[in-house]
């Protein structure tokens, strides 16, 4: 099962529309995933599979092996799917 961040500053905001819409997108495509929202301070990047997150929070994230997909515009549903599934295949090569 894979392991899905989504990442915010508070945790509240942007990471809970990001969990929606990766929630909306994994189980459309039966992906077994667990995702959670957090808040970039109770982050812990090696407990991911992948993060999602704007390019802002993305920057301060190190030394992780988790994959990170930046996203600026988080209404662009399609972007999100395109980048989720690229890189789920990434990681089931």
């Amino acid at each position: 099962m894979l392991k899905i961040f989504t990442v915010c500053g508070a945790g509240v905001g942007s990471s809970m529309m990001l969990k929606v819409f990766t929630q909306q997108i994994i189980s459309s495509e039966n992906i077994d995933a667990k995702i959670e929202a957090t808040d970039i301070g109770s982050l812990d990047p090696n407990t991911a599979d992948i993060i999602v997150t704007t390019s802002d929070f993305a920057n301060v994230i190190r030394n992780t092996t988790a994959k990170i997909i930046r996203i600026d515009n988080l209404t662009d549903k399609q972007y999100l799917k395109e980048q989720l599934l690229k890189t789920i295949k990434e990681i089931n090569q």
